[in-house]
């Protein structure tokens, strides 16, 4: 369904990168260490300095291989740069300018000409240290419309994700965004990169997308079709966090929960966005958001999260009933919490008084 050739070097790094130094090493060697190159070099972008990379005691070159200031690193601390947890990812940076003879104006000109090196080299470190910015700036910064266009859903988001942020996880969206022009949309799937450092990013869209960046992929297909979710739910998943921001169809919203919750891990979370279509009967909703609407759906999880006050929490029930764990309600905006419901009720004496 997609190529997953980058994604076989990148879950196995983006795990390994908060590991002792002993594992990163082992896994760098495994993986090939040009095809980690490859996506540290898509991660950082173009800067002005020549990038050396050391690993096993061989160097390669990169970036400006002409510039005028030099910077090496071992592989593994810029690894742990851009998806580690380390206060100080670095022991190993070295920064050398060249010596040229002097020109014709003198001492003042060589110092002169130094003194755009700093902003440089904090440049490509910068980048190689991502700061972590709060998801309404990010939105703003990629133009989503989670922050202020309509919505202002990165609030909610914040207080949800902040568990997983630093984790590899891998988060599937429904809904790319820019219609039918395979050049526009993608502006939260680049929200979510940079907010997730360590994840893996999917959009699904019906249209054909051309949307690319560092731990992105897109995949083309029917968020009705429910035999085409379960195959890529087996293909990319589980997931840690599946968004439906798709079509908004109340018939699609319940057909893509029940195709692609069971390819949700434990723990994990699903989301519903725009569910004020659930009350607009032109989008299949009723004013009274009944059983077939999106929120009549979500409704009825509430029921079974309490099960066990009508029977035994341990019994056979549905398979939603027994793996939603929680369901927190927003303005137009629903999570719902993957994890073993199996808490026990009250004792059956205090029923009947």
């Amino acid at each position: 369904m997609v190529d997953t050739a980058r994604w076989t070097v990148l879950a196995p790094l983006l795990q390994a990168a908060t590991a002792g130094r002993d594992l990163l090493d082992s896994t760098l060697r495994g993986l090939t260490p040009g095809a980690v190159i490859a996506e540290v070099l898509r991660e950082i972008g173009e800067h002005d300095v020549r990038l050396d990379l050391r690993f096993d005691g061989h160097t390669t070159s990169h970036l400006r291989t002409d510039a005028g200031v030099v910077v090496t690193l071992d592989l593994a601390d810029a690894v742990r740069g851009l998806y580690g947890t380390d206060a100080r990812p670095w022991p190993s940076l070295a920064v050398t300018t060249p010596n040229p003879d002097l020109d014709e104006h003198g001492m003042a000109g060589w110092f002169h000409s130094r003194k755009g090196l700093a902003q440089s080299v904090q440049e490509l470190l910068s980048a190689l240290k991502p700061v972590r910015r709060d998801l309404g700036e990010l939105a703003v910064e990629f133009g989503s419309d989670k922050w202020g266009d309509l919505h202002w859903y990165t609030q909610h988001y914040e207080r949800h994700f902040a568990r997983l942020r630093t984790e590899p996880v891998k988060v599937l969206e429904i809904g790319i965004g820019g219609y039918d022009d395979p050049d526009s949309g993608g502006a939260s799937l680049r929200m979510w990169q940079r907010y997730f450092q360590r994840g893996l990013i999917h959009g699904l869209d019906i249209a054909r997308k051309n949307v690319t960046g560092p731990r992105i992929t897109t995949v083309r297909g029917d968020q009705s079709d429910a035999g085409f979710l379960d195959r890529l739910g087996r293909e990319l998943g589980p997931f840690d966090v599946v968004i439906d921001d798709g079509s908004h169809l109340n018939e699609h919203v319940r057909t893509s929960f029940h195709a692609l919750f069971p390819h949700v891990r434990a723990g994990g979370l699903y989301v519903v966005e725009d569910l004020q279509t659930s009350y607009w009967p032109s989008w299949g909703g009723h004013p009274d958001a009944t059983p077939a609407t999106s929120m009549g759906l979500l409704k009825s999880f509430v029921d079974g999260l309490n099960r066990a006050e009508v029977g035994d929490p341990r019994g056979e029930g549905t398979y939603l009933e027994r793996n939603i764990s929680g369901i927190s309600f927003h303005h137009n905006i629903a999570f719902v919490e993957k994890g073993l419901n199996a808490e026990e009720g009250g004792p059956a004496f205090l029923r009947t008084l």
